[in-house]
């Protein structure tokens, strides 16, 4: 994530914006995944590092799509 955003910040200061927006979704993402993605099942069924893969994922996808999101929102309006 932060290799990403510093090749963002490297290629234009807006995108780099839009990366820093995207970190702070991955935190919020990661915060409420144990009660958004995660059945309360699979805590019983899966083993942590399973359920520590899949909190994992529903961050990394909501910081992929909100620095896209952001990124390009801030490129069109300031460009």
């Amino acid at each position: 994530m932060l290799g990403l955003d510093v090749v963002l910040w490297m290629e234009e200061p807006l995108y780099g914006i839009g990366g820093i927006v995207g970190i702070v979704a991955y935190f919020i993402a990661y915060s409420i995944s144990g009660d958004m993605i995660i059945a309360p099942r699979d805590f019983w069924r899966l083993s942590s590092w399973q359920v520590f893969k899949k909190k994992m994922g529903y961050a990394f996808s909501a910081y992929l799509i909100v620095t896209l999101v952001a990124a390009g929102a801030l490129a069109a309006v300031f460009s």
